[in-house]
C-alpha cells in the first residue's frame, strides 16, 4: 500500500501526473482523428493510434486509484465507496444492455461509452452525498 501523503502533497502528485495525461489524451484524439482516414491508413497503424489513444487514460485511472490510496482514511472511504458505486452502476448497464441485445429488443451498442459512463457514475457518486447532506 502507498504511504499516507498531506492532502497537498497527494493532490500535487495527482495533478503532476492526470493533467499531462489528459492533455496527451486531447492531441491524440484529434491527431488520430487528422492522421487515420477510413479505408485508406494501414490497420497496424490505425491500430497503434487506437492504443496509444487509450494509453493516457489508463495513466489517468491510475493516478486516481493512486491518489486514493495516499490520502487520508476519510477521503479514502469517499472515493473507494464512490468508485464502486460507480462501477455497479456501469456494471448493471452493461447487463441490461447486453440483455436487451441478447433478446433483440435494441441493435448493438457501442463498448468504447461505458469508459465515459463509469466516470460520469464515479462522479455523480462522489457529489450525491453532498447534495443530500451525507457525507459517508
Amino acid at each position: 500500500m502507498a504511504r499516507q501523503l498531506g492532502f497537498n502533497a497527494a493532490r500535487k502528485r495527482y495533478r503532476r501526473v492526470f493533467w499531462p495525461a489528459m492533455i496527451a489524451y486531447v492531441a491524440i484524439v484529434f491527431g488520430g482523428a487528422w492522421f487515420i482516414e477510413d479505408g485508406v491508413t494501414p490497420q497496424w497503424i490505425a491500430a497503434s493510434v487506437a492504443v496509444a489513444t487509450a494509453l493516457p487514460v489508463c495513466l489517468a485511472i491510475w493516478a486516481v486509484v493512486r491518489w486514493m490510496s495516499e490520502t487520508d482514511e476519510y477521503t479514502r472511504l469517499r472515493h473507494l465507496k464512490a468508485f464502486a458505486q460507480g462501477a455497479a452502476l456501469t456494471l448493471c448497464a452493461i447487463f441490461v444492455i447486453g440483455f436487451l441485445q441478447l433478446f433483440e429488443v435494441i441493435g448493438q451498442f457501442d463498448v468504447f461509452w461505458f469508459g465515459p459512463a463509469f466516470f460520469l457514475a464515479y462522479g455523480l457518486c462522489s457529489c450525491a452525498p453532498n447534495w443530500f447532506g451525507k457525507t459517508v
